[in-house]
């Protein structure tokens, strides 16, 4: 009877050790099978950064637009203010941008998931890249806004038109394109994942916005996507060198000296 208690007693010890063996594996498991939120949450960090920049310079240019639909002395001093203010934070945020550094814990993790590393550490690192265009961007619009004699902005009026438009239209084409980028990291991620990268990033989206999204799941679709919003910037950017083209002329044929 006692050696039957004893074996009695020493199997379940065994099984309760085989148990709890078990329990941590599967916890071992779900940890594993939860890694991609940790892609998520560092990757949500730098986007809506971006994305937070991307939302000031709508605001800047909505200001100016504001000035051009309303020349009143109230419209042009606001579309100065936000035009001076947003320019003085973006070369501060710039200053003091910081370069991103991939963890190895994180880098384990990419590679997990079959992510490009280099690839995402270089996206992370674009904030510095978008801000030096937005800068430009904004010291344009500035100059324009800038006289305060009527007659001087009159002058400058056409140029400031066009150039607000193409911005704008810029602007536009720019935002579905890094709408699309974010698709692109996690095109085929489903249930859970995607619900997570829902919540944790495109629900807090202020700028990045395409018309009419569709979430692909496909990398290819996404990439076809992501080339015609890439072909509208360039077509914007032919305009553009265009129109400095044609005021170069213009300019040019104002300097010739009368007969």
């Amino acid at each position: 009877m006692k050696k039957m208690m004893r074996k009695t007693g020493f199997g379940g010890a065994l099984l309760i050790i085989l148990a709890s063996a078990l329990l941590a594996g599967c916890g071992k498991e779900a940890d594993d099978r939860e890694n991609y939120r940790k892609i998520v949450d560092d990757y949500a960090v730098f986007t809506l950064e971006q994305d937070g920049d991307s939302a000031a310079y709508d605001r800047a240019l909505e200001a100016v637009g504001s000035y051009l639909e309303n020349d009143s002395g109230d419209s042009l001093e606001n579309a100065r203010k936000v035009v001076s203010d947003t320019l003085e934070q973006m070369e501060s945020d710039a200053d003091k941008a910081v370069s991103y550094e991939l963890s190895e814990e994180l880098a384990a993790v990419l590679a997990e998931y079959g992510v490009d590393q280099e690839e995402y550490a270089i996206n992370a690192n674009m904030r510095a890249a978008y801000l030096s265009d937005y800068i430009e961007g904004l010291k344009t619009l500035r100059y324009y806004l800038e006289p305060e004699s009527k007659a001087e902005r009159d002058l400058l009026r056409d140029d400031l038109e066009f150039l607000y438009g193409f911005q704008r239209d810029s602007q536009t084409s720019e935002k579905g394109f890094y709408y699309y980028s974010i698709n692109y990291w996690f095109a085929g991620w489903d249930g859970d994942q995607k619900a997570y990268v829902e919540e944790k990033v495109i629900k807090n989206l202020k700028s990045y916005e395409a018309e009419n999204p569709v979430w692909e799941d496909s990398r290819d679709v996404v990439e076809q996507k992501m080339n015609l919003y890439l072909d509208q910037m360039e077509e914007l950017q032919y305009r553009l060198e265009e129109h400095i083209g044609r005021s170069q002329e213009d300019l040019y044929q104002m300097e010739l000296p009368s007969e």
